[in-house]
């Protein structure tokens, strides 16, 4: 007999699955492997782009570098060295801690993290191929003839689940915020469901204690996954020994759960925080906390919990997790139950990071998910073959009919060999529909909704100059975006810890390496003040480039080359004879955060005097709300080489903070030659765009803002009688999309006259039920007059406090101010009417609104 026929080998499917005979095996890996490489690639990006931090990359890396090197899971970043202990329990850190044997670098890491995903894919193939073979009775899987059959129509289906994992944002995202442990716990739990399936139970024991190894609340999902495998055993009717390996998992969790959270944690704790506990139960301040607390909320106050979880993003959260394996792991809801330890710490939080599926928290789930449907899937299979299981009937005995009755009752009679493939199809196509669907809306590789590559410049690639000088054995300190750079060493801080208490005398660093360009979270005037301590004590320059400084200790010089300065000088020209001269805006944006860096460049002409003629710009909104000023918003490049030391003939780059900017921002800078120099428009798919310069002399408004992706837009026209019977006609735009209070309304307009008529006003009034919710009143100033005509732009926000049920419309006319009479139409009316304007109730926030309220007026 066969390998196939055997009871041993139906048990094995690793022994009988051979990647000669599965085509789709081999596609998975390949799928896996390439999902391997974006993924290494985008983080590798990331990292190097300066888009990660000491928190979390740096310290982590640091932990488990300093494991590598027998010193278990030590870290720096408090100023001190302490462990990594003080926060969480990773054993598993200290596990991979090897890979630093073979390649001393961060990279490794981010490798190791992608890698380990991916491999996720294979254990959940394997899991729903053998409970599609459910479908069969262990008689007839031992039936080579009906095994092979089923096989070669579930192989697609398995296949399909496996894809979507691969496809599944919430685990993408999580190889992409540094690096964290979560996301290796699941390709782990795959394994173990797997291992329960197979009763392989050595692997299922390696694969749950290794879950319970990666972070102390993992200790839970490790014990429900030993209670798993023991109601499995139950359930087939196995001996009670096959209950052993279930029972000690569960038993070895739990117990480690409770060492790890309330003894270990507690007991490092302490030493940062103050307080013998784990600081992150106070993120379940509306249910308390403490754990015990917690736990009696959710025991107690059962409204409170379906409150909290209701709320719109949390319900969200939860159909997000449903939708990436197509709604299937409903079917396998008591695999979703066993995920309720970290489900409903996620679902609970106050932080929104944990509910709204971006950060590392969901990346276990993901797996959990992918194993309720391969159950699920199992179960619909299984029930559907069975329906369509029917033996022919000697149906070529039938008194003779027709070819199309005939054809029907060999359908009807023989449906498995003819629907099934039929409807293995069908349910492939439903699984890739959703999950691709997801994915183009969601996912964060190439093609998907949230792809975000991070730049890398010639600025980015400069950091490895200045790390190759740093031995390895020095003390550092270093700027946020630089320290996980450095971070494989036994010392290293965030500036500017390490320099003084609570640093001991024989850990201060020796070595600084700071970028005053990127993320330092310090104020650059503060970060410039320590630096001149600094030089003004026992500290000199090694080096300076472009932004980048790096110091150390007994050096004796003290001057800082001019090669730093060269982020803010760019260049030099013949001076012009304007005092200053604005060559060009430009922004610099991270989509994902709405964060915006408005970069200004000058050409300082002949006799400047900064006294007369500082630089300065605004940002505003089209209300003329200020939004921010230069000279307040202290950029680097004016701390570190003020106005003052400008020479004619500099061409200087002033580059902001980075800034949250509302939906639509105007900027008018010294040295520009119009008003306003440039405006900035955040568009719905989220990209920030320059609309064109000539929008003030464009012809037709309307088609202008559509090539600029503004749109769609809806118009109106209309023509008002002077009081000298002229007319002056009106074209007027709005956005065709759904409003909502607290959002902003936009109006462009076009008016036909050469100048505005003295003594008019013009008014623009929203309009809710008939009566005036907000109005935008004055003649037209936005922009200048052109050849003829007057181009305006009015924005309006409504207000927050209304119910967006109702008529709304906008009502536009003219005026005369001192009498406050209207001027008529043509056709008699006193406005013209822009409705009806559709109004729904506000968007819930998006996770980067929930993080930083300053975003969302940009959502």
């Amino acid at each position: 007999m066969s390998d196939v026929s055997s009871p041993q080998a139906a048990a094995r499917p690793w022994r009988r699955l051979h990647l000669s005979t599965d085509p789709y095996l081999w596609a998975l890996m390949a799928l896996a492997l390439l999902y391997t490489v974006v993924f290494t690639r985008l983080a590798w990006e990331m990292h190097a782009g300066m888009r990660t931090h000491r928190s979390d990359l740096g310290q982590i890396d640091q932990a488990i570098w300093n494991s590598s090197r027998g010193r278990l899971l030590a870290q720096t970043d408090n100023g001190f060295e302490a462990t990594r202990l003080t926060d969480h329990v990773e054993p598993i850190l200290a596990l991979i801690s090897p890979i630093y044997w073979f390649w001393d670098d961060v990279r490794a890491i981010l490798l190791l993290q992608a890698a380990a995903a991916a491999s996720g894919a294979l254990p959940l193939y394997l899991l729903a191929l053998r409970r599609c073979e459910a479908a069969l009775s262990p008689r007839e899987r031992l039936q080579v003839w009906r095994l092979e059959p089923l096989q070669q129509k579930a192989r697609p289906l398995a296949f399909a689940l496996s894809v979507a994992y691969l496809l599944a944002p919430q685990l993408q995202s999580a190889l992409l915020t540094e690096f964290h442990a979560a996301p290796l716990a699941a390709p782990l739990v795959l394994w173990a469901f797997w291992a329960v399936d197979a009763q392989r139970w050595r692997q299922f024991l390696v694969a749950a204690l290794l879950v319970a190894g990666v972070k102390e609340e993992m200790a839970l999902l490790a014990a429900g996954l030993g209670a798993w495998a023991m109601w499995r055993a139950w359930w087939e009717g196995k001996a009670h020994k096959q209950w052993v390996p279930g029972a000690f998992v569960l038993g070895v969790s739990l117990v480690w759960f409770f060492i790890a959270t309330f003894v270990i944690v507690p007991m490092h704790a302490v030493l940062i925080y103050d307080a013998a506990e784990s600081i992150y139960f106070q993120r379940y301040g509306a249910l308390g906390s403490s754990p015990l607390d917690i736990l009696k909320s959710l025991v107690t106050r059962p409204d409170l919990v379906l409150q909290i979880a209701g709320e719109p993003p949390r319900t969200a959260y939860l159909v997000g997790l449903l939708v990436i394996f197509a709604w299937l792991p409903l079917l396998g809801v008591e695999i979703i139950l066993l995920s309720a330890p970290l489900l409903l710490a996620n679902l609970l939080s106050a932080y929104p990071a944990q509910y709204y599926g971006e950060f590392h928290y969901s990346a276990p789930l993901a797996a959990y998910m992918g194993a309720a449907a391969a159950y699920g899937l199992g179960r619909l299979w299984r029930w559907t073959t069975q329906r369509l299981d029917h033996s022919s009937p000697a149906f070529q005995h039938l008194p003779a009919r027709g070819a199309g009755t005939m054809a029907l009752v060999a359908l009807v009679q023989n449906a498995r060999t003819a629907l099934t493939p039929i409807v293995a199809f069908l349910f492939v196509a439903w699984v890739l529909a959703w999950s691709v669907g997801n994915y183009l809306h969601y996912g964060r590789g190439p093609l998907g909704g949230r792809y975000d590559p991070t730049p890398v410049t010639a600025h980015h690639r400069l950091l490895e100059r200045f790390v190759a000088q740093i031995p390895a054995d020095a003390r550092v300190t270093a700027t946020a975006g630089v320290h996980p750079h450095v971070s494989h060493r036994r010392y290293v801080y965030q500036f500017p810890l390490g320099l003084d208490a609570p640093t001991p005398p024989t850990e201060r660093a020796q070595w600084a390496l700071l970028d005053v360009t990127t993320n330092t979270d310090m104020a650059p005037g503060d970060l410039k003040a320590r630096v001149d301590a600094m030089l003004a004590g026992e500290w000199g320059v090694v080096d300076a480039a472009d932004g980048f400084l790096l110091l150390a200790e007994g050096v004796e010089k003290k001057e800082i080359p001019e090669d730093f300065y060269t982020f803010t000088l760019v260049g030099h020209e013949e001076a012009p004879e304007t005092p200053l001269r604005l060559l060009s805006i430009a922004v610099e944006d991270w989509p994902r955060w709405r964060q915006t860096k408005v970069i200004f460049e000058w050409v300082v002409g002949a006799g400047y005097d900064p006294m007369l003629t500082p630089p300065t710009a605004l940002l505003k909104t089209p209300q003329q709300d200020v939004i921010a000023a230069l000279e307040s918003a202290a950029p680097p490049a004016l701390v570190w080489r003020p106005p003052s030391q400008w020479r004619p003939g500099d061409r200087v780059r002033v580059a902001t903070l980075g800034l949250f900017l509302p939906r639509t921002t105007l900027v008018e800078a010294s040295g520009a030659d119009r008003r306003p120099a440039a405006i900035f428009r955040r568009l719905e798919k989220g990209q920030l765009v320059r609309l064109p310069d000539d929008l003030s002399t464009a012809a037709d408004l309307g088609a202008a803002l559509a090539a600029a992706d503004v749109g769609p837009l809806r118009s109106a026209e209309a023509q008002f009688r002077l009081p000298n019977d002229d007319s002056m006609p009106l074209r007027a735009w709005v956005p065709e999309r759904s409003l909502h209070p607290g959002g902003d309304l936009d109006l462009w307009m076009r008016w036909e006259a050469p100048a505005w008529p003295e003594q008019l006003s013009a008014f623009v009034h929203l309009r809710r039920n008939g009566e005036i919710v907000t109005q935008a009143d004055g003649a037209p100033i936005f922009w200048p007059a052109a050849d003829g005509f007057i181009n305006d732009w009015r924005q309006m926000t409504i207000p927050a406090d209304l119910p967006p049920e109702g008529e709304w419309s906008l009502a536009v006319g003219v005026y005369d101010p001192r009498s406050g009479v209207r001027l008529p139409l043509e056709n008699g009316e006193d406005a013209l009417i822009i409705g009806l304007l559709r109004m729904t109730t506000p968007p819930p926030p998006d996770q980067t609104c929930a993080l930083i309220p300053q975003s969302c007026a940009a959502q």
